[in-house]
């Protein structure tokens, strides 16, 4: 308990005497559903709406539903440094610190030069500390070693290079030792034989598209609810960090569907041999395909999918599938049967190499009230097979 007692208090200390630029007022960019950005001082932002100062002292409250994202102009740059500890959460997000203490009852607390940041030890998968400072959210290479089935928590205990685990219960941590309950007996571990801590944890239970992107200085994470005033930065309302470390908020990261993952409600498919096209052995060839870059459609296909109610926008780049692609194609997106884009997509010479690029298109349209939204792959106009093209990172921004 002292130990712990004195690293709050040092952080403390070190917070008090953070300049006073570092607390003054945050002036960020916000980029809103419409497309358009407002700038402005950072007075607030809470589970409802982000509050802007003006340069002539009016306010502006933007509802968080019209905010795409929120970007500080002047980020911080202590977390460019080395930090020799980083933790790890169980989402699989990121901090860098320069120490950390835990009781064993209350939340771990996380020492930085701006002050400390808490946060729940039910939240954290792991600590790892760097002889030459932090991996910058690398996952510690002394993690794929991890025996399969252990069913403890883990000490690692050693060098990076030449190490052991340890299966016990992790009980405490502080600025001198580790302690531990191994065999119904507790031991204390000098933090100086330590690389690293790894936690028993269950799989995050909240998914991805749930909750928004938080980018601080030195760390990334994701959290449902954002709050920011100048007295601190509180995600999820258990994650405590100075107000200090903010640099964005992409609350879009929280609110997009990926398309790729959903399965169509139509899918009409006639290549240009026609019926053949519907053939068992040759159907899934035709039909369109999920891909880690998106999503491939071959002409002639229109594949229809239900949008949600909240649903506002769509957004992909569309490319030829490959840039030996000569063939072009004609690429056409509807909602609810109404035409809102159409491009020819081919594989166009570089000028400066006269190779064929695949720059994607991209696509931005409207689906506020649409119930279905319609992508079509067509032959063009000139005749030909025509060539299959790709919709990168398609998504349904709600």
């Amino acid at each position: 308990m002292a130990t712990r007692h004195w690293i709050a208090a040092a952080a403390v200390v070190v917070a008090a005497a953070w300049p006073a630029s570092a607390r003054a007022a945050v002036t960020v960019e916000v980029a809103r559903t419409d497309g358009t950005v407002t700038t402005g001082g950072l007075d607030r932002l809470d589970a409802t709406s982000v509050r802007l100062s003006n340069a002539d002292g009016a306010a502006t409250v933007l509802p968080l539903g019209q905010v795409r994202s929120v970007r500080r102009i002047v980020p911080p740059t202590d977390g460019g440094r080395p930090m020799p500890l980083t933790a790890t959460l169980v989402d699989g997000t990121w901090l860098a610190a320069d120490d950390c203490s835990w009781d064993g009852k209350g939340p771990l607390v996380l020492v930085r030069p701006e002050g400390p940041i808490e946060m729940p030890i039910g939240r954290v998968r792991n600590l790892s500390w760097s002889a030459d400072g932090s991996d910058g959210g690398a996952t510690p290479a002394w993690r794929a070693a991890i025996p399969e089935g252990v069913e403890s928590d883990i000490v690692v205990v050693g060098a990076a290079e030449s190490h052991e685990f340890v299966e016990c219960a992790i009980t405490a941590v502080s600025a001198a030792a580790v302690t531990v309950l191994l065999d119904e007996e507790t031991i204390p571990v000098k933090r100086a034989k330590i690389l690293g801590l790894e936690w028993l944890r269950p799989d995050a239970q909240t998914a991805a598209t749930a909750a928004a992107a938080v980018r601080v200085s030195g760390g990334e994470l994701r959290a449902g609810r954002v709050e920011w005033s100048p007295d601190g930065l509180v995600l999820d309302g258990e994650i405590r960090l100075p107000a200090a470390l903010l640099e964005a908020v992409d609350f879009a990261a929280g609110r997009t569907i990926g398309l790729a993952g959903l399965a169509p409600e139509k899918i009409d498919v006639e290549p240009w041999f026609g019926d053949l096209g519907r053939q068992p052995g040759l159907a899934p060839f035709f039909a369109p395909r999920a891909t880690a870059a998106g999503l491939v459609m071959r002409p002639r296909t229109a594949a229809t999918w239900r949008l949600p109610p909240d649903a506002r926008r769509f957004r992909a780049h569309v490319a030829p599938a490959s840039a030996a692609t000569a063939e072009a194609a004609v690429v056409t997106v509807s909602v609810d049967g109404r035409e809102v884009f159409r491009r020819p997509v081919e594989a166009a010479p570089s000028p400066e190499t006269d190779a064929p690029t695949t720059a994607g298109i991209p696509i931005d349209v409207e689906v506020t009230t649409g119930r279905r939204l319609t992508l079509s792959v067509d032959f063009a106009s000139g005749g030909g097979l025509g060539g299959a093209v790709r919709f990168g990172s398609p998504v349904i921004e709600r």
